[in-house]
């Protein structure tokens, strides 16, 4: 029997470290991947972008601006070392969960019997494969951009949620890696956020234009993310304070703006959720325009932002549940309020 446990435990574990060893491999190979933000790639074509644009601007000077981005500080301090922690633990963690949670195909088949159910029929006209890719483009960007930009804002207008999005403000120097120093309930939400708009979008546009999904699918949304992340998205969360000037930062968020962003300046607060566009921030009065030339100091100006990685992980149930009881408390003193005005 105890030999029988020892070849169980011995099986077990090396099961457990075959998958171990396939997602950090997994997780590794992003840096290669030319479908994550974080491939090395795009942080090479964001700094020749940020090159131009400041040898345009400041010629000699160029190199200067840059030169931040090349300090071993940077990539191996200790606020650098917790991005790192927390994108390979999250990634381990998440391939758990993942494929527990409601599957795409799933909620697009349900919202397609849904849609039909209510009326929603084949279009009536012909449209080309073109035209239909660009319209699908089009409204998956708006609607993706949207609701990543008021889920963001929910996150900081929220006391409850704001307790696991503040361990992505807890960082105190900004590198590529930074975009994810998230808490797993924040990727949760943005996983389910992802479902959604996706799932919504494709099962429409199934049930009006069917058999003409995958290829706009494929080609138009896939253009629009490479340009984004090859414009220098990387340097959102880096130390390279590139401004789009006052005209072209009305539309769209450049990496100074996002820098502002994670200000721990109380004047900086709860400005610049945008990811792409900065329409909904103007529209939201959450607008606030960026300069090669700001200095920003980083972080929550809290505790959190010296943790460690296990209180990164925990403090935030804490800090969410007391929240939410004080939440609880002020709704009941409201509505013991509401009855004794009622009974006067």
């Amino acid at each position: 029997m105890f030999v029988e446990f020892g070849w169980g435990a011995n099986g077990a574990l090396v099961g457990y470290l075959e998958w171990l060893s396939i997602e950090l491999v997994s997780a590794l190979s992003d840096l290669a991947n030319m479908k994550k933000r974080v491939s090395v790639w795009y942080l090479v074509t964001g700094i020749l972008f940020a090159f131009i644009v400041f040898y345009w601007r400041y010629r000699i000077n160029a190199f200067k601006r840059l030169s931040a981005l090349f300090s071993m500080s940077l990539w191996f301090g200790r606020s650098a070392r917790a991005d790192y922690a927390l994108w390979l633990l999250n990634r381990l963690l998440l391939s758990v969960v993942y494929p527990r949670l409601l599957g795409k195909l799933a909620l697009i088949t349900w919202l397609m019997y849904q849609l039909s159910e209510v009326g929603v029929k084949q279009a009536s006209f012909q449209v080309p494969d073109w035209q239909v890719m660009i319209v699908f483009s089009i409204c998956y960007f708006l609607l993706d951009d949207f609701s990543r930009f008021y889920l963001h804002r929910l996150m900081h207008r929220v006391p409850f949620l704001w307790q696991f999005h503040r361990v992505h403000h807890s960082a105190t120097r900004l590198m590529p890696f930074t975009v994810l120093r998230t808490h797993p309930v924040e990727g949760i939400m943005f996983y389910f956020r992802s479902l959604v708009v996706q799932s919504a979008l494709v099962s429409l546009f199934l049930v009006l234009f069917p058999g003409q999904v995958s290829l706009f699918m494929v080609v138009g949304v896939f253009s629009m993310t490479f340009a984004f992340n090859v414009l220098g998205a990387n340097l959102r969360h880096s130390p390279v304070t590139l401004s789009y000037g006052p005209k072209v930062e009305k539309w769209l968020i450049s990496p100074a703006q996002h820098q502002l962003h994670h200000s721990v300046d109380k004047s900086h607060y709860d400005c610049n959720f945008g990811v792409v566009l900065a329409i909904w921030d103007r529209v939201f009065s959450s607008w606030v325009q960026g300069s090669d030339a700001q200095v920003v100091k980083y972080g929550t100006g809290t505790e959190i932002d010296h943790c460690s990685i296990i209180r990164l992980y925990f403090d935030p149930f804490v800090s969410a549940l007391k929240a939410g009881m004080a939440a609880f408390y002020v709704f009941r003193r409201f509505k013991s309020k509401e009855r004794a005005d009622k009974m006067e």
